[in-house]
C-alpha cells in the first residue's frame, strides 16, 4: 500500500506464547523505518516472519531498559550488520547508552555504527534531551513526571519560530547527529545534562508525529506500556495527555497499547481510554505463537516419541480477544492516512500460516502411513489439551478427607512413602531438557543454546523439582514459558539454583538479564552464575542490579589440568541448608534484594546437592570452559560449551553416562570448524569415544544444518537435540533407536 506525505504504516509483533513482548515497526512515506521496543527475541520472530527493518531503518525507541523492551538489541545489532545496515540510534530514559556499551561488551561487530540517545524529562528546565527528530518523523517521551507545558505546544511553539527566522534570515542551531537523517533537538538546554533523580523517571510511552508534506504536521500516534494501576494517575497528569484529554489542543488517531491485559481491563485505565478521543489497539494476543516452523517440527516429532517431544501447551489454547478493542495479533498492519477518520487494519496479508496440527499430521501421514495411530493420539491429546506440566509422570492419589483420625494418618503415611520412592526415582534418573540447539544466530528451527538439567531432590525436599541451566542464550526464557507454560515457567525459575555460562559469546549468554529479570519477580533470593569474568563485566555495564545474582568465576571450578576430583559434600540438613538459604538472600518473605557475597565451592555443592562440579578450559575464546556433573545418585553428565575436541575433557568425562557435545559443523567444512574454533560431527564422537561416555548427544548445530545432520556413517551413534527435546537417562536407549525415524521425518517436512 503505497503511503503519502504524512502517513504511517504500523506493524506490530509479539508472540506471548514464546515470550516475546510487544514491538512495533513503524515505516514513514520515504520508507524510513524506526522501531519501538526490541525485545529478546525480536531478531528471531522477525527474521521468521520476513519482517526484518530495512536499509532505511533509522532508530530503535525503547520504553524503558529492561529486558522487555531492549533485551533484543544485541541480537537486533547483529541481524543488521549481517544485513549490511550502516548506523541507526538506540533512543531510550536514562539507562539507554548503557544498553549501548553493554552490547559492545558482549559481542562484536564493524557496522552499523549505533549512537546512543538519552530523553530526559522536564529537560527545558534541568537540561538535556526533550525529544528526538529526524526528517520522517518527531519522537516526545511521556514521562510520568513530567511538568511545565506540554512538549508538543513547545515544539510547535519552536517549529513557528525557525519558519521566522528562516524568512529573515537567521538559523536556530540544532544538535546534530554523524547521520545528517538524524535531528535531535536540545530543548532549550539551561544547564549541562546531570544524573539525577529526573533521568531515572518512569517513561510511560512514546506520542509520534510524522512529518507531513510542507509545514504541516502528519499523523500522530502513541505507544503506551504502563507498568502498574497505581501509575495511571501519575500518567493522566502528563502534560502531553492533558492537552489531549482536553480534545481541544491536538488530534490523535491512535495509540497501541503495550500494556498487559490485566491492567487494561482494570476500571480504571478503560475509563482513560474511554477519554482518549482516537482509536484504540491492543498490542497482545493470549497464546500468539511466533516461532511457528520450530513447533510445526516438534508436533511431527510427537508423533515419534510422545514423551521424548511432548507439544507445547499452546496447541488447542483459545486466543483470547478484548471485547471492546481492537486487538492486534501477530504481523497485523495499521496503516494511518492523513485525511482519514479511521485506520485501516489488516490481519491476515503478512501474518504466517497459523500452526494446524490437523492439517500438519495429516501431511506427515500421507507421507508415513504407519505413523497413522501416533498422529491419531497426538490429536487427541491437543483436542483434550493433556500437553506439558511440571508434575511427576507417574500419577500421585489424592487423598481423601475421613472423619476418623486413624484412617487419616494411615494416609498421609502412605502417601509419604508414595513421594519417597518417586524421589528417589528421579534422583537417579533426572531429567535433561533442551531449550536450544542452535549457533550463533537462531534460526526458524533452532533457538540458541540452553539445557536445563533436573538436580537431586535431596536438595529441596520441600519442593518438587529444582535445577541448574547451562548456558542461557537470547530466547532462553521465551523456550521456558514455549514448552511449559507461564506458570510451570515461574516454578522453574524459582527453583534454579545455578546457572553455567561456559563462554562470553552472545549466543551462550544474551538471556541472562531477562532470566534475572524474570528470577526477581517471582523469587526473593539471588541466583547464583558462573561463567567468564565478560559475563559479570556486561551485567555490571549494562548496570543491572547487582543485587539479582550472586557470581562466580568458573576458573574457581578448575581443579587442575587432571586434578583428582572433589570429594562428594557432606550431607546436609535442613538446618545447614536454612544457613546457606539466609547467607545467599533465600527465604525472604518480601522481594526486597541486599548485596550478595560471593560464593564459595563448598556452598556451591550444598546448593545444588552434586558430588561433582569441575570445569575444564577448552579452546575457543578467553574464559571458555567445559564442565562435567555427577550426583551422589550415580549419574554423571558432560558438557562441552564450544570448542575445538579437548583431550582434557575426555579425560575429565572418562565414564561418563551422558556427553552433550557441540557440533557446529559437518565433516565437510572442518576448515570452518579450525578458523572459528568449533567442532565437527566426526571430532565430537571421538571425544565421546575417548572419554568412553556411554550416550553422546550433539547439539550447537550451525545455521546450514536446520533440521537435520548426516551422522549414517559413524561408528559411535550420536542423539541429535532438537529445541523442546525432553530425555531421562532411562529414556536414552530408546531414543538412539528412533534416529533413522526421527532424520526421515524431518527429510521430508518443511
Amino acid at each position: 500500500m503505497t503511503l503519502e506525505a504524512g502517513d504511517a504504516s504500523v506493524i506490530i509483533i509479539n508472540a506471548s506464547v514464546d515470550g516475546v513482548e510487544p514491538a512495533i515497526l513503524v515505516t514513514a512515506s520515504d520508507g524510513s523505518q524506526y522501531l519501538f521496543n526490541v525485545p529478546e527475541g525480536f531478531a528471531r520472530l522477525a527474521l521468521e516472519c520476513k519482517i526484518r527493518p530495512t536499509g532505511k531503518f533509522r532508530a530503535c525507541f525503547a520504553i524503558d531498559c529492561t529486558p522487555s523492551s531492549l533485551g533484543g538489541l544485541t541480537g537486533l545489532i547483529l541481524r543488521l550488520s549481517t544485513d549490511g545496515h550502516e548506523r541507526f540510534a538506540v533512543v531510550g530514559p536514562s539507562g539507554a547508552s548503557a544498553e549501548v556499551t553493554g552490547a559492545y561488551k558482549c559481542a562484536r561487530w564493524l557496522h552499523p555504527t549505533v549512537e546512543d540517545v538519552e530523553l530526559s524529562p522536564n529537560s527545558k528546565f534541568n537540561g538535556g534531551i526533550g525529544c528526538y527528530a529526524d526528517r520522517a518523523l518527531t519522537v516526545w517521551p511521556i514521562f510520568l513526571d513530567e511538568e511545565g507545558e506540554c512538549m508538543l505546544c513547545e515544539w510547535e511553539k519552536y517549529q513557528k519560530t525557525i519558519a521566522r527566522n528562516e524568512a529573515e534570515g537567521e538559523h536556530e542551531d540544532l544538535y546534530t547527529s554523524e547521520d545528517s537523517n538524524t535531528l535531535t533537538k536540545q530543548m532549550r538546554v539551561s544547564s549541562p545534562l546531570k544524573a539525577d533523580a529526573d533521568n531515572s523517571s518512569i517513561c510511560a510511552g512514546y506520542l509520534c508525529e510524522m512529518r507531513g508534506e510542507g509545514s504541516k504536521p502528519g499523523v500522530r500516534f502513541m505507544v503506551i506500556n504502563l507498568k502498574g494501576c497505581d501509575l495511571i494517575d501519575k500518567m493522566i497528569t502528563n502534560p502531553i495527555l492533558t492537552c489531549f484529554l482536553g480534545k481541544t489542543q491536538h488530534s490523535l488517531r491512535a495509540i497501541f497499547h503495550f500494556t498487559t491485559d490485566k491492567i487494561v481491563r482494570g476500571p480504571k485505565y478503560l475509563s482513560w481510554m474511554k477519554k482518549m478521543d482516537c482509536e484504540h489497539f491492543i498490542c497482545r494476543a493470549s497464546h500468539e505463537l511466533g516461532y511457528r516452523a520450530s513447533a510445526r517440527n516438534i508436533l511431527r516429532l510427537n508423533v515419534v516419541d510422545s514423551d521424548s517431544f511432548p507439544v507445547p501447551r499452546v496447541f488447542g489454547n483459545v486466543v483470547r480477544s478484548h471485547s471492546e478493542y481492537t486487538q492486534l495479533g501477530l504481523c497485523a498492519s495499521v496503516h494511518i492516512r492523513n485525511g482519514q477518520k479511521t485506520c485501516s487494519v489488516d490481519h491476515h496479508t503478512l501474518r504466517p500460516d497459523d500452526v494446524n496440527p490437523q492439517s500438519i499430521l495429516s501431511q506427515l501421514v500421507l507421507k508415513h502411513p504407519d505413523l497413522s495411530e501416533a498422529a491419531e493420539r497426538s490429536l487427541a491429546n491437543i483436542e483434550a489439551r493433556k500437553n506439558l506440566d511440571l508434575e511427576e509422570t507417574e500419577t500421585t492419589p489424592k487423598v481423601c478427607k475421613t472423619s476418623q483420625q486413624v484412617a487419616q494418618d494411615l494416609k498421609s503415611t502412605l502417601m509419604q512413602d508414595i513421594k519417597s520412592k518417586m524421589k528417589r526415582k528421579a534422583d537417579a534418573d533426572p531429567e535433561i531438557i533442551f531449550l536450544g540447539t542452535g549457533s550463533a544466530e537462531p534460526n526458524k528451527y533452532r533457538g540458541s543454546s540452553g539445557i536445563l538439567v533436573e538436580l537431586p531432590h535431596s536438595v529441596s525436599e520441600d519442593v518438587q523439582k529444582s535445577w541448574i541451566l547451562l548456558d542461557c542464550g537470547e530466547g532462553t526464557l521465551g523456550s521456558m514459558h514455549r514448552i511449559f507454560g507461564e506458570s510451570a515457567t515461574k516454578e522453574i525459575v524459582k527453583n534454579l539454583k545455578m546457572v553455567w555460562i561456559s563462554h562470553h559469546h552472545a549466543d551462550h549468554m544474551l538471556g541472562v538479564r531477562g532470566l534475572l529479570d524474570f528470577h526477581a519477580r517471582v523469587c526473593s533470593r539471588a541466583l547464583t552464575l558462573i561463567g567468564p569474568t565478560k559475563l559479570k563485566e556486561w551485567l555490571e555495564v549494562s548496570k543491572f542490579p547487582e543485587s539479582y545474582y550472586r557470581f562466580m568465576h568458573s576458573r574457581h571450578l578448575f581443579n587442575g589440568p587432571f586434578g583428582r576430583l572433589p570429594p562428594p559434600p557432606p550431607s546436609t540438613t535442613r538446618a545447614q541448608r536454612s544457613e546457606l538459604s539466609t547467607s545467599a538472600n533465600y527465604g525472604s518473605d518480601s522481594l526486597c534484594f541486599q548485596p550478595c557475597r560471593n560464593l564459595s565451592v563448598n556452598e556451591l555443592a550444598i546448593l545444588t546437592g552434586l558430588s561433582r562440579i569441575e570445569a575444564i578450559p577448552v579452546e575457543h575464546c578467553r574464559d571458555a570452559a567445559a564442565i562435567v556433573l555427577a550426583s551422589p545418585c550415580g549419574w554423571s553428565l558432560a558438557y562441552s560449551g564450544d570448542g575445538r575436541p579437548s583431550q582434557k575433557f575426555a579425560y575429565a568425562a572418562k565414564h561418563c553416562m551422558m556427553m552433550i557435545h557441540e557440533a557446529t559443523f559437518d565433516d565437510h567444512l572442518v576448515e570452518h570448524a579450525l578458523q572459528k574454533r568449533h567442532s565437527t560431527t566426526s571430532e565430537a564422537i571421538q571425544v565421546a569415544k575417548a572419554a568412553q561416555v556411554k550416550y553422546v548427544i550433539l547439539t550447537h548445530f550451525s545455521q546450514r544444518y536446520p533440521k537435520a545432520i548426516d551422522v549414517e556413517n559413524v561408528e559411535f551413534k550420536p542423539i541429535i537435540a532438537f529445541d523442546g527435546l525432553r530425555l531421562r537417562f532411562s529414556q536414552l536407549d530408546r531414543m538412539l533407536g528412533l534416529q533413522g525415524l526421527i532424520a526421515t521425518v524431518n527429510a521430508c517436512s518443511t
